[in-house]
């Protein structure tokens, strides 16, 4: 009986089709861990944006409130917020050259140390919800917006009267309402806005 010599080309095509084989694989998974990533970033910018929302609604909420309770006449900004934590437009309120209220703009960045603002109502850095919570609670703030006037000195409110244009006079007054918060896991961050008008009047009908 004649034996055959083995020349290895059988151990050759097996190794081959084993690596082809292990490479789909290591593609396969590398591709399902890309798109799980996605998925996972896509969670937490819509837990942000939902956060800023929910946020802002809370500010106008309560703007609302109190502009109903005081009929806005003396609803001010201050630079401090010191007033009803509504913030001034500029450094010195009424006062485009003194710049940017930086305690405002502070408030705008991915930061939750700048003191200014008002935490969200509810708590949403502790829900009932599995991957749902917050790393910190939302934000909004409120700013008392004005614009100078054109061939003016002074400034007046959106729509509104010129400065000592009389006081009795109604007015519109404009409230920048801003809304921030940071997804759970703390790398997707969510800033919205909403313009507040209201007309206000020092003596308004019964």
């Amino acid at each position: 009986m004649k034996t055959q010599k083995q020349t290895g080309a059988a151990l050759v095509v097996g190794l081959i089709l084993l690596l082809i084989i292990t490479l789909m694989g290591y593609s396969t998974m590398k591709g399902t861990m890309l798109q799980e990533k996605m998925a996972a970033g896509i969670h937490n910018r819509v837990l942000a944006y939902g956060g800023a929302n929910s946020a802002l609604r809370n500010g106008e909420s309560f703007l609302y409130s109190l502009i109903d309770s005081t009929n806005g006449v003396f609803i001010e900004g201050t630079p401090s917020g010191r007033l009803f934590n509504v913030y001034s437009q500029y450094q010195i309120a009424g006062e485009p050259s003194s710049g940017l209220n930086p305690i405002v703009e502070d408030f705008k960045q991915n930061d939750w140390t700048s003191g200014a603002g008002t935490s969200h109502s509810e708590n949403l850095t502790a829900t009932s919800y599995v991957n749902a919570d917050l790393s910190v609670n939302p934000e909004y703030l409120i700013e008392h917006v004005l614009f100078t006037a054109a061939g003016s000195n002074g400034t007046i409110e959106f729509g509104g009267v010129a400065a000592g244009a009389g006081s009795d006079a109604a007015q519109q007054k404009a409230f920048l309402v801003t809304g921030k918060s940071r997804s759970g896991d703390g790398n997707s961050f969510s800033l919205l806005q909403s313009l507040y008008t209201v007309v206000t009047d020092s003596s308004p009908s019964q």
